[in-house]
């Protein structure tokens, strides 16, 4: 593995380009799957000022709530998500699979890790949630609702198992991408503190560069960047005041010789992560 931590940047232009609250969860949806499918520890949203969109905080709202339910085992987000207007088609996302998302009957064994939320907490410790027919109890006084990633110990006969917190860091399977917010492009480089930062563009160069980039320098984290689906990455840091140049070690082009007018942002995507998956042997 050439870098230990993969970080995408997203517009919250992303779902612009579509009208309907059932079509923008979908592409959301899709985008979510992709995230898993290639390992991503870290989403950023970022701001990218796009005059096509009505209200940009709105639809970064929507991205970043569908998102982050999409990550959420599925027998938690009842205790985690209420009822909102964001979610009315959440059943639409599809389900990711990972190893953090078991299946009954996987992942119920002395040692093995799962995601759980605390339900309820006293003196004497916290109950927890943990989508098994007993409940999770771990001698700390922890907030109600909180989420945590435990490893399961010795069950107690009263229908409770002991558990031990875990750091999601120091778990050795992917565990999921986490979602974070930034007011602009460069803003959202700072917060993801990547070692290497690629840009997308079909005015980019060729991808080798980038790859040559990643192997020779062999950083512990690295991030790509997308442009939205009205405005590329060049167009976004003109408007933002930025060159595009400062911003990234390599600006590269995932998609030559494309046949079709545009690539939607989705699209780019599953391209871009393809290619850096099967050429760095992430």
């Amino acid at each position: 593995m050439v870098s230990s931590s993969l970080s995408v940047l997203l517009p919250s232009s992303l779902v612009t380009d579509t009208s309907e609250l059932r079509q923008k969860t979908v592409k959301i949806g899709w985008v979510a799957r992709t995230l898993a499918i290639f390992g991503v520890n870290k989403v950023c949203i970022y701001h990218d000022d796009d005059p096509h969109s009505r209200d940009q905080e709105v639809e970064r709202k929507l991205i970043v709530s569908l998102l982050r339910y999409a990550e959420t085992p599925q027998y938690l987000r009842k205790f985690i998500f209420p009822r909102t207007k964001e979610l009315r088609y959440a059943g639409l996302l599809p389900p990711l699979r990972t190893p953090h998302h078991p299946l009954d009957g996987e992942k119920i064994k002395l040692g093995d890790l799962r995601e759980a939320v605390v339900i309820q907490s006293g003196e004497g410790g916290s109950l927890l949630e943990m989508g098994l027919r007993e409940k999770g109890i771990i001698r700390k006084r922890l907030r109600s609702g909180c989420r945590l990633t435990v490893k399961l110990g010795k069950r107690l006969g009263d229908g409770r198992v002991e558990v031990s917190q875990v750091s999601r860091e120091d778990v050795k399977e992917y565990w999921g991408y986490k979602v974070l917010t930034a007011n602009s492009l460069r803003e959202g480089l700072n917060r993801l503190d990547i070692d290497y930062k690629i840009g997308t563009s079909r005015r980019g160069r060729n991808l080798y560069e980038a790859v040559r980039g990643i192997k020779e320098s062999s950083p512990k984290s690295v991030g790509v960047a997308f442009g939205g689906p009205y405005a590329g990455l060049f167009e976004i840091c003109r408007r933002q005041g930025v060159d595009i140049e400062e911003l990234f070690d390599a600006v590269v082009n995932t998609i030559p010789g494309q046949r079709t007018a545009t690539v939607r942002t989705e699209e780019a995507l599953m391209a871009t992560l393809s290619v850096l998956n099967a050429l760095t042997g992430r």
